[in-house]
């Protein structure tokens, strides 16, 4: 199960998708590196409801963007995960790793 977190006051939306290659994840991060710029610390809301069919390069190209965004002292927290997207960090050990924000209407995470 994906852990979920209160959604951030302060975000940046970057949404992926239909599909990603493994060719497109560096021209990915440049994308991130250049709209988080001189940014005061955020959280990137990663919007992934329109992937296709989540594959583990789609697991490496956000992995790859959560390490970007760290290197810049931001973080990623993905939302309307797909629910084979929400298999596939679960059972990679990785859910932690790549938080969820609440969808809509959700009730809040536990304390």
């Amino acid at each position: 199960m994906l852990p979920i977190l209160p959604t951030p006051p302060r975000a940046v939306i970057c949404r992926l998708g239909p599909s990603l290659a493994r060719a497109d994840i560096p021209a990915l991060c440049d994308r991130l590196r250049l709209l988080l710029g001189a940014r005061p610390r955020t959280t990137v809301l990663c919007d992934v409801r329109a992937l296709g069919a989540p594959d583990l390069t789609t697991v490496e190209a956000l992995l790859r963007l959560q390490l970007t965004a760290r290197r810049l002292g931001h973080g990623i927290r993905l939302c309307h995960v797909p629910e084979r997207l929400a298999l596939l960090l679960t059972v990679t050990g990785l859910a932690e790793i790549l938080p969820a924000v609440p969808p809509p209407g959700a009730p809040p995470p536990p304390p």
